[in-house]
């Protein structure tokens, strides 16, 4: 899929050169299809492409009053013309997930059922876009760990530790090896293909754990697939960063190479929809820069890992209109003791709109919307600005260092094995270093940092923020401005801020 600038946090330069690292990992071979998405999925994905919609054609979220029966609801529902009934709704926490066949314009579903006195807010399913020194062959050309001082910051902390889970709410990290069966779309027929999958060979399946997947299936509460698999690399590529292995003479280092990381694919993108609008018998190529990440997904993504022991989540994601839902879910994550980081936008020069959910989160203790800058801790060109922008941490500039110098190295799927534009058949079971820019590539470094802060034993979300702000090098006008907020991160600085010399 080729993603554009205007999304909100993405690659926007993945590029391969000579020299670059590229692994090739065996997969065992299988006859299993691969699972796919339901057709009326992906066909929502596909005209919410084709008419550039913001959200899920037919799919409204909707909170009801505290106190209100089934019956009640199902009053409310009774005003759509297609009388949904209230036992179809499927429900994330106290928010229910309406999907309307009948009716694709979801804003009009959203403000009838907002007028019922039964209903608290109603929105449609929005869709967000993408957001000891090391050994590692690459390590040299990371500057992005090198201009705030990691090096010295592992010297304090090596990497955290296992017991401190790091969720990555994205389009996935690849959780097997193993090739699954595939149907296609050729040009002129269907035909059914051998995909291969691996895991990366510096994220090492031990470091993966509950990995869920809830943008392809359809099921609430648990994973019902036996694999998460990114078809993307953007969550690879974030995840990379949080904590790719370290000290492995592979590829580039990871800040928190020590911790778990909890892979939950929430974003799907060109591949997830292509393969199951094939599955279902529809010819065509599906349209370049179908996917997103539905709402529902990061409500449930945001739930789940709360739920499931981890201490700090990190969202390269994001859009120009703001969510209750995701609200609600943010503040429920911090609420069960999850650090969030978000990255805070890619729009600076579109107009430099108000991005969600980092708005929100300079509105709750212990969760950060994170600005880009690039190797001369200048803020990046595109990065967003405003009074919710909190932090800045490297995220590339292709303007201060140029397309390979200034962006952001770290080890993903190699994408041209799966670029749509020149690919029919993909693969995905090989790994490059590939270069990116974005606050999508920011935030990963405030997660990681407060992941190195947590296995230090600070744990308490609010305080953690504190930490990364106090601690901060102050750029821009002094004290907090809109360009930087408190400042460049310094882990260095924050780790020594609780008494480790």
């Amino acid at each position: 899929m080729t993603l554009q600038r205007s999304h909100l946090v993405l690659l926007v330069a993945a590029v391969s050169i000579g020299g670059t690292l590229l692994i090739a990992r065996p997969t065992a071979q299988s006859a299993e299809p691969l699972p796919v998405m339901s057709k009326e999925r992906a066909l929502a994905f596909v005209r919410a492409a084709e008419a550039r919609l913001d959200y899920l054609p037919g799919e409204v979220l909707i909170k009801f009053r505290s106190g209100v029966s089934q019956s009640q609801q199902q009053a409310a529902l009774s005003s759509l013309r297609s009388r949904p009934s209230a036992g179809d709704l499927q429900w994330i926490g106290e928010i229910a997930l309406l999907r309307d066949a009948a009716d694709p314009d979801a804003p009009f579903l959203a403000r009838v059922l907002s007028a019922q006195p039964e209903v608290e807010f109603a929105e449609p399913n929005y869709l967000r876009r993408f957001n000891a020194t090391p050994n590692d062959p690459s390590f040299g050309r990371q500057w992005n760990f090198s201009v705030v001082d990691f090096p010295r910051a592992w010297d304090i902390n090596p990497g955290a530790n296992a017991s401190t889970v790091v969720a990555v709410l994205d389009s996935g990290v690849t959780t097997v090896n193993q090739t699954f069966a595939a149907t296609t779309w050729t040009g002129s027929a269907f035909q059914t293909i051998p995909v291969p999958f691996a895991i990366s060979p510096d994220l090492a399946a031990g470091r993966l754990t509950q990995a869920v997947d809830f943008a392809t299936s359809e099921a609430f509460g648990f994973n019902v697939f036996p694999a998460v698999v990114d078809m993307e690399g953007h969550g690879t590529h974030v995840a990379s960063t949080i904590g790719e292995e370290t000290n492995n003479n592979v590829g580039e280092a990871g800040i928190a190479y020590g911790a778990k990381i909890m892979p939950v694919k929430v974003c799907v993108g060109y591949w997830d929809v292509q393969f199951a609008m094939s599955a279902a018998g529809i010819p065509g190529f599906t349209p370049l820069g179908t996917g997103g990440c539905p709402l529902s997904a990061i409500a449930l993504g945001l739930r789940y890992a709360a739920d499931n022991g981890a201490k700090v989540i990190n969202m390269s994601l994001g859009g120009p209109i703001p969510s209750n839902t995701e609200r609600d879910a943010l503040t429920y994550a911090v609420g069960k003791g999850a650090f969030i980081a978000v990255a805070g936008g890619n729009e600076f020069e579109e107009g430099n709109p108000v991005e969600f959910p980092a708005s929100f989160a300079a509105t709750i203790d212990g969760a950060m919307s994170v600005a880009a800058v690039g190797r001369s801790l200048q803020r990046s060109f595109y990065s967003n600005t405003g009074p919710y922008i909190e932090i800045a941490a490297p995220g590339g500039d292709d303007r201060d260092g140029g397309f390979v110098n200034g962006l952001v190295w770290q080890v993903t799927i190699q994408l041209s094995d799966s670029d749509p534009s020149t690919i029919i058949f993909p693969r995905f079971d090989r790994y490059a270093e590939e270069a990116a820019e974005g606050t999508s590539m920011a935030s990963p470094h405030v997660a990681g940092v407060a992941a190195l802060l947590v296995s230090q034993g600070i744990t308490k979300p609010s305080a953690i923020e504190a930490l990364i702000r106090s601690t901060a090098l102050d750029k821009g006008s002094t004290g907090r401005d809109n360009e930087f907020g408190f400042g460049v991160i310094q882990p260095r600085v924050a780790l020594r801020g609780v008494g480790v010399k």
